[in-house]
């Protein structure tokens, strides 16, 4: 259960929960894409996706447990420009995605989320492209020790 089976895991898990939404742009409608890890890089000026992506940013191993963590930012870029209340999109989808989260609480049956979960919307923001994040904990697996033999004496 490595850090890179949580972002794919998770970004599994939010796709479904996404399904009905998406956003209205200049070339018209378009679903919100979910990706694990990474988004890709914009390679043109044109229209920028919707999209949340899932990406492990820390992850944190016990000496007393059975279980690692690891901090996952599922970060939200949406498109609207709405001429009244654009900013709306981005909060109601990321209240979507939090509560979806915090009524599932185990993704795969592999990673059990740990609280508190964060939303954090920045001041500043690329309108019309509005950006936010949840940051989440999530339980890893941890590999047991192996004993060292050091032969006979």
């Amino acid at each position: 259960m490595t850090t890179v089976e949580l972002m794919d895991n998770l970004a599994e898990f939010l796709r479904p929960a996404v399904t009905d939404y998406s956003t209205q742009q200049p070339s018209g409608k378009r679903s919100i894409k979910v990706y694990a890890g990474y988004p890709p890089a914009r390679m043109n000026a044109d229209e920028q996706a919707s999209f949340i992506y899932a990406l492990v940013t820390a992850a944190q191993d016990t000496a007393d447990g059975d279980m690692s963590t690891a901090t996952v930012e599922i970060g939200f870029s949406i498109y609207d420009d709405s001429e009244y209340d654009d900013w709306r999109s981005l909060y109601n989808i990321m209240e979507h995605v939090r509560q979806h989260l915090l009524k599932h609480r185990f993704i795969a049956d592999r990673h059990r989320l740990l609280f508190p979960v964060k939303i954090e919307v920045p001041e500043a923001q690329p309108a019309p492209q509005w950006q936010g994040k949840i940051t989440a904990i999530y339980t890893i697996g941890q590999p047991y020790e192996e004993d060292i033999y050091y032969g006979e004496e």
